[in-house]
């Protein structure tokens, strides 16, 4: 009899874990298998055969199968083989073959019929591990192409339509040497924005993209995060201004220098700080504090918003995510931005999370760790600071 050694864990508001399911007649076999492949984390079904299988499939979608050839009854290995492949791409769906013998035609014929590796018993239970890894980090790529192809056919599809179109407004109105017109130059800044959030989406996909592949490297320097926060600030001053929301700057003193990407601390804290300001009403402040704390920097970003449920708190920093708030100003989103943004942190040694507020709104903070640089001052020695809409 099979069994379940561990769930998806999504009705507990953390990502779904990769599921695996393992085909197998042998019981100390797929035993042996799942306690492995849970310490890895992994949600790990069980089956004795292809029915179990079968019955195991229609009920479930799964990351990859570690699959016997030779099964009880009358459906062996290979047969169930085919009969996934018939449904599910090698690429959709990779499967480990598991081998009792070594004879090379089973194994060729199920390489051919569609498996994408396999493995001979007696096997090393962690050279499994490491195939199944492969294979699963594999899928996460595909399913990330996956996702930036959709995306490019549907969410730049519908603003490379708008562009065109504001473009041949634009020269079917415009009169050389004439001034242009109100209605013009407001089809102008159409265009330009229409734009930045196309920019947006290519580039939040390209490096969610190198995160997932484990290209992405920081560049660490010795950086002033003060001037960082001051920078991501400016930054933001028009977008603040243009919803008539104040933008706040507290600094504790003694604040250090750290080694750090700057550009990638940056780009967190543009991104916490935009969206502060997307999803808050109009006459409320965003305030951005910034003190040390023992062996880490900690800078909050506080808004005056609705604040967020339990329910949107948990699934935050997950790819693709559509909370249930929405922006004040009718902007767009990714769904990618926090995703990113906690993966840059952890690149960082450092963590990135959300609470809300006693009153109201919502305040996202990232700890940095400090480790000390000779020779360089504290960089933030300096009386609060209020860039306001005024400024």
């Amino acid at each position: 009899m099979s069994h379940t050694v561990s769930e998806d864990n999504s009705d507990r508001g953390e990502p779904p874990r990769r599921r695996v399911l393992v085909v197998d007649d042998d019981d100390g076999l797929r035993a042996g298998l799942a306690i492995g492949l849970k310490r890895d984390g992994y949600a790990v079904q069980l089956a004795g055969d292809a029915r179990e299988a079968k019955a195991k499939l229609s009920q479930m979608d799964f990351d990859l199968i570690l699959l016997d050839l030779h099964l009880p009854g009358a459906v062996d290995g290979l047969s169930l083989l085919n009969t996934i492949r018939a449904e599910r791409s090698p690429l959709n769906l990779p499967v480990i073959i598991i081998s009792g013998s070594s004879d090379t035609t089973k194994i060729v014929t199920a390489l051919r019929d569609g498996a994408n590796d396999y493995v001979v018993k007696p096997f090393d239970a962690s050279t499994v591990r490491a195939r199944v890894r492969t294979q699963i980090t594999l899928k996460a790529l595909k399913d990330v192409n996956d996702h930036f192809l959709r995306t490019a056919s549907h969410d730049l599809k519908k603003p490379i339509m708008l562009m065109l179109d504001v473009a041949s407004q634009i020269r079917l109105s415009a009169t050389n040497g004439e001034p242009m017109s109100a209605d013009d130059q407001s089809a102008l800044d159409l265009l330009i924005d229409t734009g930045k959030y196309m920019q947006q989406i290519i580039g939040e996909l390209l490096d969610m993209g190198a995160i997932r592949a484990g290209r992405i490297h920081l560049q660490k320097q010795p950086t002033d995060f003060g001037a960082i926060v001051r920078q991501a600030v400016a930054h933001n001053l028009g977008y603040a201004h243009s919803k008539g929301i104040d933008l706040g700057l507290k600094f504790s003193p003694g604040i250090p220098h750290i080694l750090a990407d700057e550009l990638r601390l940056l780009q967190v804290l543009d991104n916490l700080i935009g969206n502060a300001i997307k999803f808050s009403p109009a006459e409320t402040r965003v305030t951005i504090s910034t003190s040390a704390d023992g062996n880490q920097i900690v800078c909050e970003v506080a808004d005056e918003g609705p604040g967020l449920s339990a329910q949107d708190q948990a699934r935050l920093f997950q790819p693709y995510q559509t909370l249930s708030n929405k922006p004040t100003g009718n902007e767009q989103s990714t769904g990618l931005g926090l995703a990113i943004c906690k993966e840059l942190i952890a690149l960082h040694q450092g963590e990135i999370g959300v609470r809300n507020n006693p009153g109201r709104g919502a305040t996202f903070w990232i700890h940095v760790p400090i480790k000390p640089l000779p020779g360089l001052p504290a960089a933030s020695d300096e009386p609060d600071r209020v860039a306001s809409r005024t400024t």
